[in-house]
């Protein structure tokens, strides 16, 4: 009974009958259930996807992502890493002319009449101006009214910018077997556990990954608070021990390495359901990434959205000034 009622929540969240935008995902569940596993299975759900925990996630952003959006239907991972849709992304812009700065961190935006006119780069210890018709941010909100001529954006959003997007953390672990853990070519969502969510085999679906003999896996985790301060020490300690108590094999794991993902760079740059819009008060300039999702949207299929959105906007302001310049 418990399960059909979960079940029919979600054809309504389909239907776009939603709950109240301040409901947690945890507070949504306990309507139906006080039953331990399934509301840890929720919390890892909440975990791998958003990299957050059922008490930090609004209800409506979850179902909108599980009823609505992508939900992993159509899931698959680059065998060259995340980096190889970046470096194909290169190609493209290098192929059509333009040029990749890396190292090159902006150090101020410039603003002349209520729109983008350039930024300003540190580019081989040299700050060097680079004019722009338009300007494309992927440093998330806050990091972007924070630079010198932020105050352009004006008091209202910078304040907004600064309080509204809730940055997340993860923790992943990567490591090596030679005795393979689990035979499955795919991603594993755990059920009880203190903080690992889900965990993957690389080399199942790409053995070239690692020497003959050995399995290459990587492991997510979600501290408690994922969204505010934690103990990070205590935080990977209990995701490691999440491992040895599911994986008894572990103990003869070959760590590669664990990365805590908070703060500066963290997993999230928001949270699902505290993004800001891509679209800011200057009319040339848009935000891309993590931390202006698309509401219940997460990960990298979101970024990628951004970019297609920010992308189509730019267009579209570029062939309406050449419009009005012709007039």
């Amino acid at each position: 009974k418990q399960a059909a009622k979960i079940g029919t929540k979600f054809a309504d969240a389909r239907a776009g009958d939603l709950p109240e935008a301040k409901m947690s995902t945890k507070e949504w569940l306990s309507q139906y259930t006080k039953n331990d596993t399934v509301h840890a299975i929720f919390r890892n759900l909440c975990a791998a996807i958003f990299a957050a925990n059922d008490d930090e996630v609004p209800a409506r952003a979850f179902l909108t992502y599980f009823a609505v959006k992508g939900a992993f239907k159509r899931f698959g991972f680059c065998p060259r890493g995340t980096v190889g849709l970046w470096n194909d992304l290169a190609d493209g812009i290098r192929a059509a002319g333009g040029e990749i700065w890396l190292d090159a961190p902006v150090t101020e935006l410039h603003v002349q009449d209520g729109l983008a006119t350039g930024v300003s780069v540190m580019k081989d210890g040299v700050a060097t101006r680079v004019q722009a018709r338009t300007v494309i941010s992927n440093i998330g909100p806050r990091a972007t009214v924070d630079l010198p001529g932020g105050e352009a954006f004006g008091p209202d959003y910078i304040a907004r910018a600064r309080t509204l997007p809730r940055p997340s953390a993860n923790i992943v672990i990567n490591f090596a077997t030679q005795k393979r853990l689990v035979d499955v070519p795919g991603l594993v969502t755990f059920g009880k556990t203190r903080r690992l969510c889900n965990m993957g085999e690389l080399t199942a679906t790409c053995p070239e990954l690692a020497p003959a003999g050995w399995y290459q896996y990587v492991a997510y985790a979600v501290p408690r608070p994922a969204i505010g301060d934690f103990d990070e020490k205590a935080e990977v300690e209990a995701s490691l021990q999440d491992l040895r108590d599911e994986f008894p094999d572990f103990a003869q794991a070959r760590m590669l390495s664990v990365r805590v993902m908070r703060d500066g760079w963290p997993a999230q740059r928001s949270c699902a359901g505290f993004d800001m819009p891509q679209t800011t008060p200057l009319a040339n300039l848009w935000h891309v990434g993590d931390a202006v999702k698309d509401y219940g949207d997460g990960g990298t299929q979101a970024c990628a959205y951004t970019g297609r959105e920010a992308a189509r906007h730019a267009v579209a302001h570029l062939d309406a000034v050449r419009v009005a310049a012709a007039a």
